[in-house]
């Protein structure tokens, strides 16, 4: 079965809020075997929807729709597709009491402009919802499905696990199921990697594999399609197999794992604890860190000593490397390392020092140089990076970056 996914609301195309709901229903859909071809994002307007609409119907099996479900004149989807049906909107009292409902749970009035929420095209099948007000409903028609899902994520979200899902199932059936697997890569660009898997990308069939370059990181999507989805993992194995021979410990993070997750996990499985020093990061590397549920059973805490007097008298960096070298220097990365492995007892200790930016760059030491100290029992190691962006993405690559080199530097001395 084909899929288009249709989010309505100007608001998207303004860039005012991020349209996650694509995205979920994408993933969820590929879990369920759905061919999702396309996204189409449309505006409040009501001959660009219907042209919107017109469009989706020619050209996928499934049409879902999400936003425009709620109680104002702008709210227009189901209106829209009824009219491109040739539907008349119907009035349904039950739906309007479960509304009222709802509000009264809440000890709130409902407005009486709720009540368009009531409508629905003739013969839709109505999905209740119990996440919010604006009903979901379902319209077959020659040999089409147009569904209509709330545009708030979190009701979207409930609305298909509770509702929409199902509906598939019982109606369609699974069409097997289409499985990924994401190895995220920090230490190759995109051209280098090319080269190392170019070959496994040419011979592709099923499973398939694209690279994708993301900030700070090179992202290998192993795809694969299957009745089951033990079946679809099958085939997955031998692929990830032939990359894990070839990358070796380059690949560190799965799916939708993120860095400090990843170090959680091997500070645990390694049984120490980390420790951070912070200038330029301001902080940031402690907050990814505590980001983690459970952090607290190895993380011990961060010193951010963003002026040289405090990097001193907290750490114990030396006033002769401050004064020799500046704050933004190997030697003094290497300093704060020590002094906070040293202030918290920590196994491994983690420093980050640099110019964020956007000023107080030179040509000797550029925007976006950043050098990041790990110490430890097996020595101390000093990286220097020179990270692109404006001053909130140096501060974000820097710290995800810093947690990346504590990562390598548990997984090279494993015992």
């Amino acid at each position: 079965m084909f899929v288009e996914i249709v989010t309505t609301g100007s608001e998207l195309l303004l860039g005012e809020i991020i349209n996650d709901n694509s995205r979920f229903l994408s993933e969820e859909l590929n879990k369920l075997g759905y061919f999702v071809i396309y996204h189409t994002t449309v505006g409040d307007n009501p001959q660009r929807m219907e042209e919107v609409l017109q469009t989706a119907i020619s050209r996928a099996d499934i049409i879902i729709t999400t936003g425009g479900l709620g109680p104002t004149q702008g709210d227009m989807t189901k209106e829209i597709a009824a009219k491109v049906l040739h539907l008349p909107m119907e009035y349904h009292p039950e739906l309007e009491e479960q509304i009222r409902r709802w509000f009264c749970h809440r000890h709130r009035s409902m407005s009486p402009n709720n009540e368009r929420q009531a409508m629905a095209a003739k013969g839709a099948y109505i999905f209740t919802n119990e996440a919010g007000t604006a009903p979901g409903m379902a319209i077959h028609q020659n040999g089409k499905l147009i569904v209509h899902l709330p545009g708030p994520p979190r009701e979207m979200r409930w609305m298909y696990e509770h509702r929409l899902k199902l509906y598939l199932l019982e109606n369609f059936g699974s069409q097997g199921c289409i499985k990924s697997l994401i190895l995220k890569v920090y230490d190759m660009g995109e051209s280098d990697m090319e080269q190392a898997v170019m070959d496994l990308v040419k011979g592709q069939s099923n499973p398939t594999l694209a690279l994708y370059a993301k900030p700070g990181y090179v992202e290998l999507r192993i795809t694969a399609r299957a009745a089951t989805e033990e079946a679809a993992a099958a085939l997955l194995r031998p692929m990830e197999y032939q990359l894990q021979q070839r990358l070796h410990r380059s690949v560190i993070a799965y799916n939708k794992e993120t860095m400090a997750e990843v170090l959680g996990r091997t500070l645990l499985s390694a049984r120490r604890t980390v420790s951070c020093a912070e200038s330029c990061t301001g902080g940031l590397l402690g907050s990814y860190i505590t980001d983690v549920p459970g952090s607290s059973a190895y993380f011990l805490g961060s010193a951010v000593t963003y002026c040289d007097t405090v990097k001193h008298h907290i750490l114990g960096v030396s006033t002769d490397t401050l004064e020799q070298f500046s704050a933004v220097s190997e030697q003094t990365a290497g300093e704060m390392a020590r002094g906070s492995r040293s202030l918290y007892h920590a196994d491994i200790a983690i420093s980050t020092t640099g110019i964020a930016g956007p000023e107080g760059g030179t040509e000797e030491k550029p925007v976006g140089l950043v050098y990041t100290g790990i110490d430890g029992p097996w020595g101390m190691k000093v990286y220097k990076d020179i990270y692109v962006g404006d001053r909130p993405e140096v501060k974000r690559r820097a710290a995800i970056r810093a947690m990346y080199y504590a990562v390598v530097y548990l997984l090279e001395n494993k015992e």
